[in-house]
């Protein structure tokens, strides 16, 4: 009979669940770009701050959540199978075979905590504090081609593909502040940010086609940098079956582990150029972690043989070896690329993604504007271009809508749309980058989808209401007879 799992095998479950599915530098607030006064574009441009109101104040869970990734039908297939308990190895060779069809595979999940906002007459501050995880990974390249493309035929010797990824979970304590220079035309903003990691997975490992004795293999060679709360368990084969909490994890300690300390930078401006067009740009997340505690480095040594019926050996002259007419890569124990050895390693350093915003935006009428905004997502080995057109639309003093085509990435095919509401003590809103996602999730690549709360503190009572035939009058009170 299977026991359950314990409580720190449940949380290890959940970290790494949430590093390897739910995660991704997708942040879903494109549609939200050119809303300035909305409480979480100043994320994106810290000059936006000077469109807050006085005083803002949000706090979790009313504050926000963002989360978006692309593949959603792999990841959301890993989830049902590991909801169902049958997460297996052909479950997670499927999702393989996907993260490989895949140029980019990018996902990130993302959650204020606090939030606090102020105007006034030397400019305009925020503090927030910000629960990050993400995951980047491009599994694209020669050999990888070679195994999943049939028009692909041909394949080097010894000329290792490098697989780029990059999985990080970290707190965000962020101080903005953004002041008009030039009334009415110019705002700049600056936001310095402290971060504390988590957890940390690095992978620097080649791969490559070798051959020995008229034989060829695949083979792995290097180091998998880590810092997770974890103790990786081998087999006999030392191939990696899984992972035990260490004796020292707990909620709190993993939460709060303040070791791994980092620090970065956001800068933006806004321009009006004229009465109805306004030009905005800004850079995000320029900054770095380093990693000192949990420290494990993976250090693969694999090697799994290409069958001799399904390679063709190379011609005279070349060093290429060709696919034979009954290639199948799948025939065989891949396992074997996955032999380790586990060995402590010294202090490392990670470099957050850093993302590059430039909008244009068009005032057609008081009620309409548009806009584009293109975000371009630095990244060794794995940068990223999006770009999307939107209509915004004040149906009433309450009401905002949001909509038009946005292309993330690789995934071509989204229709953002939003929501914006504002009442006299706040404002909320919900949107998503992809509303096809709900309309034909099959035809879908990517999902993602952002909303929150804010509350205006202390705003003044209004004594006085006004009328068509007396400007300002104090309304009388009528006490009422029963």
């Amino acid at each position: 009979m299977k026991t359950g799992l314990s409580a720190k095998r449940k949380f290890i479950v959940l970290i790494c669940l949430s590093i390897l599915a739910l995660i991704g530098k997708a942040q879903t607030n494109l549609a939200l770009y050119h809303s300035k006064d909305q409480i979480s574009s100043p994320s994106v441009n810290p000059a936006f701050l000077t469109d807050q109101k006085k005083f803002t104040f949000s706090i979790f869970p009313l504050s926000g959540m963002s989360v978006g990734y692309n593949d959603q039908l792999a990841v959301k297939s890993m989830l049902k199978d590991f909801l169902a308990g049958s997460l297996d190895t052909a479950a997670l060779k499927s999702v393989f075979n996907s993260l490989i069809k895949e140029d980019l595979f990018f996902q990130r999940f993302e959650t204020s905590l606090i939030s606090f906002g102020y105007n006034s007459a030397i400019g305009s501050f925020n503090f927030q504090i910000n629960e990050i995880e993400q995951i980047r990974t491009s599994l694209k390249g020669n050999i990888t081609e070679f195994m999943t493309k049939p028009a692909i035929q041909t394949v080097a010797l010894n000329q290792p593909q490098v697989f780029n990824a990059d999985m990080v979970h970290y707190r965000e304590y962020s101080l903005g502040y953004a002041r008009e220079i030039i009334k009415n035309k110019l705002s700049v903003g600056v936001r310095a940010k402290i971060y504390f990691g988590k957890a940390s997975l690095v992978p620097e490992v080649p791969i490559e086609i070798t051959q020995k004795n008229n034989s060829y293999y695949f083979g792995t060679s290097g180091p998998i940098k880590t810092s997770i709360p974890v103790k990786f368990v081998l087999d006999k084969d030392t191939i990696i079956t899984g992972a035990t909490p260490s004796k020292s994890l707990s909620v709190r300690n993993y939460l709060f582990n303040k070791q791994n300390m980092g620090a970065g930078i956001d800068l933006g401006f806004s321009y009006q150029i004229n009465s109805k067009i306004e030009l905005s740009a800004s850079v995000v997340d320029l900054g770095q972690i380093n990693w000192n505690s949990n420290l494990n480095t993976i250090k693969l040594k694999g090697q799994y043989e290409i069958l001799p019926k399904y390679a063709l050996p190379p011609k005279s002259g070349n060093n290429f070896i060709a696919k034979s007419d009954s290639f199948l890569i799948n025939d065989g124990d891949f396992n074997q690329l996955f032999k380790s050895k586990i060995d402590s390693t010294s202090s490392y350093s990670t470099k957050i993604p850093t993302s590059f915003y430039a909008g244009l935006q068009y005032q057609i009428d008081p009620l309409l504007q548009i806009g584009v905004v293109d975000r371009f997502i630095w990244s060794k080995g794995m940068s990223q271009n999006s770009i999307s057109l939107t209509a915004n639309y004040a149906v009433n003093k309450k009401f905002t809508l949001i909509s038009g085509y946005s292309s993330i990435g690789k995934s071509y095919y989204n229709i953002p749309f939003a929501v914006i509401y504002n009442w006299s003590g706040g404002q909320s809103f919900m949107g998503t980058d992809n509303l096809l996602l709900f309309l034909m999730p099959q035809k879908s690549d990517y999902a993602g989808i952002s909303f929150g709360t804010c509350f205006y503190l202390f705003r003044p009572k209004v004594k006085y209401k006004q009328s068509e035939y007396l400007p300002f009058y104090k309304e009388k009170k009528h006490n009422t007879v029963n």
